[in-house]
């Protein structure tokens, strides 16, 4: 047998507010909201393994916490959704682990074919080009190149204009 509730009681009144949507000055949810939203980015862990997030942090680790948070990131537009989806952020962890893999690959490819052109570079790029790998573990996709800045020296000018007169 159902309970009926006197419609004009405090109970009822409280009771209607809590089936109302929150967009209708209720307390209930309004439905789907799509933002604020998370996108992801994977990163290596202090122990090398690629992760979005840290499980760790379940247990309080602080460590795992500030690694988990560098690899969320909270939206709350859809500019600013398209914003971080340029620079690298994914709408799911997953997509974030693959787009990682993805980029090393890439990074790797482009090692790999400079490597091969340095083949053919002469001794002196050769070796500035080593001094650039060994400086670091990771791969080096364009050796920087190193330019002397400013105008030429007189030197060179002079030698220049003097054979233009003759």
């Amino acid at each position: 047998m159902p309970v009926v509730h006197n419609p004009d009681s405090a109970f009822s009144r409280e009771m209607d507010r809590w089936n109302l949507p929150k967009r209708e000055g209720g307390f209930n949810a309004d439905g789907y909201v799509a933002f604020p939203a998370m996108v992801y980015k994977a990163f290596p862990n202090e122990n090398g393994k690629v992760m979005c997030g840290d499980p760790r942090t379940a247990m309080g680790e602080a460590k795992a916490e500030t690694f988990a948070r560098k690899c969320q990131l909270t939206v709350r537009s859809p500019e600013e959704l398209e914003k971080a989806l340029r620079a690298g952020w994914e709408e799911t962890p997953d997509a974030a682990l693959t787009r990682y893999d993805t980029d090393q690959r890439t990074i790797a490819d482009t090692a790999a074919a400079r490597h091969f052109s340095d083949q053919r570079m002469s001794a002196k790029a050769q070796a500035e080009a080593k001094v650039a790998d060994d400086a670091t573990h990771e791969h080096v996709a364009d050796v920087p190149v190193r330019r002397k800045r400013g105008r030429p020296t007189k030197k060179a000018v002079s030698g220049a204009t003097s054979e233009q007169d003759v």
